[in-house]
């Protein structure tokens, strides 16, 4: 089921990327444009987000509503936020929005600068193949490729992800206070995410 919504999530990704696609052009040519290798020796380019991409990904997601119980002491209806099936949605809700976020950051604010010869890129047959083995199978839009292909073949490490996300956020001008928090957010879901 964890593998349906994902699924669902980066089409909501991919979907928000393309209907943004115009203003795209305008972020890869910001000024302040840096790079980051990774430990994998991938050298990405790191441009700016416009925090319109990120809004607009993350409205997609609808927050869950706490489900209503007669409280027979008052005489009436009161939301019961204590419901554990609400909990549950909830801590999906906020950790497929802080994905979401994190995917949005990496599609549209990296792109590629430097590729090792013995790492395979986002098209070729080994990629492909472990994709497959996997049972990841949308990957006719490149856009959605590609964020599979940094997230298991480019960036693996939480490192990577964090240098990343740190260096779009610095660019983007999001406060050094909120990358910690979004990347604390993110170790604290990755595990969580994997089960």
């Amino acid at each position: 089921m964890a593998k349906n919504r994902d699924k669902k999530n980066v089409g909501k990704v991919v979907d928000a990327a393309e209907a943004v696609e115009k203003t795209e052009e305008e972020a890869k040519n910001a000024n302040g444009r840096t790079t980051v290798e990774l430990s994998t020796g991938v050298i990405l380019n790191i441009r700016p987000v416009p925090r319109h991409f990120i809004y607009e990904v993350t409205r997609r997601f609808v927050r869950p509503k706490p489900p209503v119980v007669f409280v027979e002491s008052k005489g009436r209806e009161e939301e019961n936020a204590g419901d554990p099936d609400y909990a549950d949605a909830l801590e999906n809700y906020i950790g497929d929005v802080a994905n979401a976020a994190t995917d949005t950051a990496l599609i549209l604010g990296t792109a590629v600068k430097e590729l090792p010869k013995d790492v395979p890129d986002q098209d070729s047959e080994d990629f492909l193949q472990i994709m497959d083995v996997l049972g990841i199978t949308d990957l006719e839009n490149p856009k959605a490729r590609y964020l599979y292909w940094i997230k298991s073949i480019a960036a693996p490490t939480t490192e990577d992800v964090n240098n990343l996300l740190g260096e779009i956020g610095r660019l983007t001008g999001v406060s050094e206070s909120d990358t910690e928090d979004a990347v604390r957010r993110f170790r604290s879901l990755a595990p969580r995410r994997e089960d």
